[in-house]
């Protein structure tokens, strides 16, 4: 387990496209029609149930679904390396949660599926079926073989609807349904859906998130993130005269270690939702310690679960009616803790929503987020951002009429707005699509902890997430725990789980008093200081079920090849590689290791 190895050599890599075709049969359905892969007698539903259409008229390339209440039609047409299926309705609003173009439709030559991740944790990768269970894939979806030519089914346009995709068995045969998330909101402008091939799946993943990176302006244009946070050590213990220490030892350490930013975690707050009122933790309020930093030459950094509120603020005791709401007219309440557990160290015993479809929601808000900049923050981390992801027509809002995802990027536009294109935003606890083209980084796993079998999830979203690292956004495996002392990892684990983190190509954090770590951890952080491009590492074993897990990444600027692997499980393994499989084109300098042959893993 836990070791390097270092190559040097050139790769091309190349996307295939293959032309896909359809057939359109007089009942209405319809077949897709991939080099590999097939769908078989595909046919739309609303809300689940197959449409029972009174007429079905049909041409070369459109399907009309004459309804009682409206009607539906289908629209196919080649975009270049696409089939493209659009959808259109002249369905009333109030009828349709959710509008599915394609419905428990059979596939055929496909085995396994690569799934993109809705939210953090969302076990993205390479899967197998589920016989028992419905597995659910965000905006796009791979249907892979187990060798040929892959399909993948995607949509660019996500200002208004989410689509994804249901995969599921239906009497020993695998189907997909593509869905998308309408929430009684009147169906206009519905989102194309695209379908195309690759040979390379991870490649061919890849480069459709950049195609919705691109059509919803993902921001990638930020250096590579590298920061310290506060709440790895400190947690919401941290006060303002420990911050001023832990800036005041920093400037000890010669040469200085390079942090772009010092971000201030939760728990400088008397309670959520009052955000600039001043504490027992900080009785200045939060502008001294931003100014301090700032003063050093580091960028301030600030946490803010914008959509929290606690039941003590006087957020909350003086607006009411600034809480979310249930259908049924109960406050959308989160959290409760009735007995001596509190979060962050407040009093409040139960958290609530904020609706900002309410303006006066909007106005405190954007109030809030000005003052923070205006006080020379530059770096915002937004924390349970999917408190905000709640579908429309399971609540009553101040400001009915729009889908979920539409009150969220409306949300977030005032939020970059007033924070500045320059601010670096780190979204937290979120689910994906209603961010792309507004935050800079965004977390994939759950929290890091200092023992060994708190990386799982890490390792886990790292692999599953990394086609969108730097298309949609950089990814954020969490903070890196250096230290030796109160840390259950041996130093080797610490190290391998470290070294993965940062060879990511995402963000690179820390939350360790650097003026007490030993100097060897201190070097091991700076040999991760990112440089003036940014690279992403591969998985090029992602498809393959591997017991042991390997990671290339490329130095372009370098002509140099990173080639790192490590054995998670129990039992030592030993298994052979040659350099081609990893790479190609080798030149062959090969660091730790003397030969190319084979290598053990403990």
């Amino acid at each position: 387990m836990k070791k390097i190895i270092i190559v040097f050599l050139l790769l091309n890599l190349f996307l295939s496209a293959q032309n896909i075709s359809y057939k359109i049969a007089s009942n209405g359905s319809f077949d897709i029609i991939g080099k590999s892969i097939k769908l078989t007698n595909c046919y739309p539903a609303i809300n689940g149930i197959s449409i029972r259409p009174i007429q079905i008229k049909t041409t070369a390339s459109s399907i009309e679904y004459v309804l009682e209440n409206g009607k539906l039609e289908l629209i196919f047409s080649t975009e270049g390396k696409y089939l493209s299926l659009k959808t259109q309705t002249s369905l009333p609003q109030g009828i349709a949660d959710i509008i599915s173009p394609i419905h428990n439709c059979a596939i055929d030559g496909a085995n396994r599926f690569y799934r993109t991740s809705g939210g953090i944790m969302g076990d993205g990768g390479i899967k197998k079926w589920n016989e028992k269970e419905v597995e659910k894939s965000t905006l796009l979806t791979g249907l892979l073989p187990d060798s040929g030519t892959a399909l993948i089914v995607s949509t660019h346009d996500i200002n208004k609807y989410v689509s994804y995709t249901d995969l599921k068995t239906i009497e020993n045969k695998k189907s997909i349904s593509v869905c998308i998330q309408t929430e009684k909101v009147l169906p206009t402008n519905l989102p194309t859906l695209y379908f195309s091939e690759t040979e390379k799946y991870y490649e061919g993943m890849r480069a459709e998130a950049q195609e919705i990176g691109t059509t919803m302006k993902a921001r990638t244009n930020k250096p590579q993130a590298y920061l310290w946070c506060s709440w790895y050590y400190s947690f919401d213990f941290l006060t303002e005269k420990m911050l001023f220490d832990y800036v005041k030892g920093f400037e000890t350490i010669k040469p200085k270690i390079p942090l772009q930013t010092i971000q201030i975690d939760a728990g400088y707050h008397p309670h959520l939702g009052d955000w600039l009122e001043p504490s027992l933790k900080f009785p200045k309020g939060l502008e001294p310690s931003i100014k301090n930093i700032i003063s050093k030459g580091y960028k301030a950094g600030i946490w803010i679960g914008p959509y929290m509120v606690g039941n003590r603020s006087k957020v909350f005791i003086e607006h009411p009616d600034w809480i979310l709401k249930w259908g049924d007219n109960t406050q959308v309440r989160w959290f409760q803790f009735f007995d001596e557990q509190r979060l962050w160290g407040a009093m409040d015993e139960e958290y609530f929503t904020l609706d900002t479809s309410n303006p006066e929601v909007m106005a405190y808000l954007r109030g809030v987020f000005r003052k923070l900049r205006k006080m020379g923050i530059t770096y915002f981390k937004t924390d349970f951002m999917m408190w905000g992801d709640q579908q429309s027509q399971n609540l009553k809002r101040h400001t009915p009429g729009k889908t979920s995802i539409e009150y969220q990027r409306e949300f977030f536009k005032m939020i970059r707005e007033e924070i500045g294109e320059e601010s670096f935003w780190l979204g937290c606890i979120a689910t994906y699509p209603s961010f792309i083209g507004y935050v800079d980084g965004m977390r994939v796993s759950a929290d890091i902890t200092a023992k060994w079998d708190g990386a799982e999830s890490m390792f886990k979203e790292t692999v599953g997430n990394q086609h969108i690292n730097n298309v949609w956004w950089q990814n954020d495996p969490d903070a890196m725990i250096l230290r030796t002392k109160f840390n259950k990892m041996t130093p080797m684990e610490s190290k391998t789980i470290n070294t993965w983190m940062g060879l990511q190509g995402g963000m690179i954090c820390t939350s360790e008093d650097f003026s007490i770590l030993d100097k060897d951890k201190i070097d091991f952080f700076r040999s991760f200081e990112p440089n003036s491009f940014k690279t992403t590492a591969t998985f090029p074993f992602i498809d393959k079920q591997e017991d042991i897990e390997v990671l290339v990444k490329e130095i372009v600027s370098e002509n140099t090849w990173i080639v790192y692997a490590i054995n998670r499980n129990e039992n030592k393994k030993s298994v052979d590689y040659t350099i081609n499989s990893l790479v190609k084109k080798p030149k062959l300098f090969v660091s730790e290791y003397l030969e190319d042959k084979s290598v053990e893993f403990g």
